[in-house]
């Protein structure tokens, strides 16, 4: 047996003892990991006002706290522990600038290890307080409202980091009932699941779409919550172009039904469609809408302008109704015939309102962009139809300004000179009615006029008011009056009823004929 000297022994507990510490060491280690920390976002944008608020969220495997460069906000908490914390920053004071600005950085820590690789920065902006631009999206009435809702999600699919960016998208409608609407924002948030938020900025408790105070009162909310440099408005639902509420009622008791050739069943009633037609804008919420007249008031009223609109609704590429809304607008971007229930693509339209600098460049995108989805994808939602007709107008063209002659002056010349007849059969009508109210304007004064020079002037003009680049159509138009796709064999974009056969009494009321015709 092998005896152990007393040397030999210390010599191996000492061996033993360093195994043990070293094997502590190594438990120790795996026990406490490495400091972890992440935020939610790298950056934050604040809004314009003061005391406007943003959230990050920091997770952390320990403790953690933070250093704050620059000013011009608050934040909270300053230090934080393991797990998630909500930090909160607040702007101090508003932006006055038309820019963004840069308010200063925050970098966090972990308190043990600082300097490591976990620390993290964020960036603190804050968007001016007066927006670049602000979009509204009105959609009076109910009797559309899945549509709206579907139009509302087409916009927070939209929204990003730089869609609205600094700008403002708004949304009135009436998911209510008819006597309350609810004005909200929608905007971008990095937090939320889908990357947008819709806050409500305020309800109203009595408002009639017909009403012209309640749209002076929503309008003016417009401007107080998201003050702007630009504002544009979208308008919903509401579609009939010039005729006033009467007209339209006298005409709209009772199914009246003509005949088509081969004997298919028309509808002669303004405003009624047949039965089994595919939903379209054009019938809105009877007794409840605002005339055109009344609209165009209540616009020019207002302590600021404008700069563009809108119509997701149907017949409103009307010269007599664009008429009536040149002073109140310098952009109209509508459809001379029906549009289909579903409207504007919104998630492709949407970003050009908010890209790129002129108006005009961003409105024929936005033409482009409801062109090509009605021409190529009408298929992708249910019940609709491939018929998608739009223009743009440059309304400064239509009158005539700073010296120049406009549409009016060489219409109202073009009427007074001779004129040939023609079958009426033949005019591009842009509805599907027994009896056509819309008729093409380009083809109609094509047909009628017989002074080759005064149509070159027509047409020379007519351009200035509708670039030929705007004017996009489908094949053909879809009418609820008749139910069916009807061919599109001249298009120029704008219809008028001067050769209709019906309502004449109060056509000749209008702003448009009384500046064109001579009689």
């Amino acid at each position: 047996m092998m005896k152990y000297r007393p040397a030999m022994l210390r010599t191996f507990r000492h061996t033993l003892l360093l195994c043990a510490v070293l094997l502590t060491a190594a438990c120790s280690k795996e026990k406490t990991p490495a400091p972890r920390l992440e935020l939610s976002a790298t950056e934050v944008v604040l809004r314009g006002g003061s005391g406007s608020e943003a959230a990050v969220t920091v997770t952390a495997n320990g403790a953690w706290e933070l250093t704050v460069t620059g000013s011009g906000f608050d934040i909270t908490p300053v230090s934080g522990s393991r797990g998630e914390t909500v930090v909160t920053l607040t702007a101090t004071q508003e932006n006055t600038q038309r820019t963004r600005r840069t308010l200063g950085s925050v970098a966090f820590r972990p308190t043990a290890g600082k300097g490591s690789a976990a620390a993290r920065t964020l960036e603190v902006c804050q968007s001016p307080a007066t927006a670049p631009r602000t979009m509204l999206l009105y959609m009076p009435g109910r009797s559309l409202l899945s549509f709206y809702n579907n139009n509302i999600y087409g916009i927070r699919r939209a929204v990003s980091a730089q869609v609205p960016g600094d700008g403002r998208i708004l949304v009135c409608y009436q998911p209510e009932g008819h006597q309350t609407a609810v004005l909200q924002e929608v905007r971008y948030d990095f937090a939320s699941e889908d990357g947008s938020v819709v806050e409500t900025l305020k309800e109203y408790a009595s408002f009639t779409a017909s009403a012209p105070q309640s749209l002076a009162e929503m309008f003016a909310d417009v401007a107080e919550y998201a003050p702007a440099e630009e504002y544009g408005l979208i308008v919903g639902c509401h579609g009939k172009a010039w005729v006033p509420t009467i007209a339209g009622s006298l005409y709209a008791s009772g199914m009246q039904l003509g005949t088509q050739p081969g004997g298919a069943a028309v509808s002669d009633n303004l405003w009624q469609p047949l039965p089994d037609a595919k939903p379209t804008r054009s019938f809105g919420d009877t007794g409840y809408e605002i005339d055109i007249a009344d609209f165009a008031a209540v616009i020019e009223a207002l302590p600021y302008r404008f700069d563009y609109l809108i119509f997701d609704a149907c017949f409103m590429a009307n010269i007599e109704t664009l008429y009536d809304l040149r002073g109140g607008f310098d952009y109209i971007v509508a459809s001379p015939c029906e549009i289909m229930a579903a409207g504007f693509p919104y998630d492709r339209a949407v970003p050009y309102l908010f890209t790129g600098e002129r108006i005009g460049d961003r409105l024929t995108q936005v033409c482009r962009a409801f062109w090509d989805f009605y021409q190529n994808d009408w298929q992708s939602v249910p019940n609709n139809e491939q018929s998608g007709c739009i223009s743009l107008c440059v309304t400064a063209a239509l009158d005539g300004r700073d010296g120049q002659p406009g549409l009016d002056d060489v219409t109202r010349q073009l009427y007074a000179a001779a004129r040939q007849t023609f079958d009426l059969n033949t005019l591009q009508s842009y509805e599907g009615l027994a009896t056509h109210l819309f008729y093409d304007l380009g083809h109609y004064v094509s047909l009628s006029c017989v002074d080759a020079a005064l149509l070159d002037e027509f047409r020379m003009r007519f351009d200035e008011a509708f670039p030929a680049e705007s004017r996009l159509n489908t094949p053909s138009f879809y009418s609820a009056y008749n139910g069916r796709l009807n061919p599109i064999t001249s298009y120029s974009g704008v219809s008028t009823s001067k050769p209709a056969q019906r309502l004449q009494e109060y056509y000749e009321q209008t702003a448009w004929d009384q500046a064109t015709n001579t009689r």
